[in-house]
């Protein structure tokens, strides 16, 4: 939210005013953390919340990040009003992407109702999709192993096959 912030401090009537940004965890990194390091690798963030940007820009970068295989970090997928948007998306990807993709499913990371869920494009369904999740789309080299306990891990090895 820094961003939006020093737009506003940028008005001239706040123009005494100090802004301090302090650097945090990111959604998306603490999503990652919680299933293994599906963020090893080459890796974008885009949000899906077409109040401040048209669709077709968003869609055009969706469209980018999946013929660069980049792991891509969603904020904002959906919300009340805002449903169409990851279902639009979630085809969009089906274009470039193949259905066993992995995805991750965050939702209320470090809050008190966080769950954390590992699927597939095609086994992700937007209607369980709010506005407190963040999705994670792996690349094509993104992996999802389950271990002897039970844990599913996910990771995108640092290499790239050439």
């Amino acid at each position: 939210m820094a961003a939006a912030v020093l737009e506003v401090a940028d008005d001239p009537q706040w123009k005494d005013v100090e802004v301090r940004v302090v650097p945090g965890l990111t959604a998306a990194q603490a999503v990652a953390a919680r299933v293994g390091a599906p963020l090893g690798h080459d890796f974008c963030v885009l949000s899906l919340s077409d109040r401040l940007k048209p669709w077709s820009v968003i869609e055009a970068r969706l469209v980018a990040a999946a013929t660069a295989d980049l792991v891509i970090a969603i904020y904002n997928p959906a919300s009340k009003s805002r449903t169409e948007q990851l279902v639009r998306a979630r085809a969009a990807l089906l274009e470039h992407r193949s259905p066993e993709t992995v995805v991750v499913i965050g939702r209320d990371v470090g809050g008190p109702t966080e769950s954390v869920r590992v699927t597939t494009l095609a086994g992700l369904d937007p209607a369980t999709v709010d506005m407190r999740c963040l999705l994670l789309i792996g690349s094509t080299q993104t992996r999802a192993v389950t271990g002897a306990d039970g844990t599913t891990r996910v990771y995108t090895p640092r290499h790239y096959p050439q």
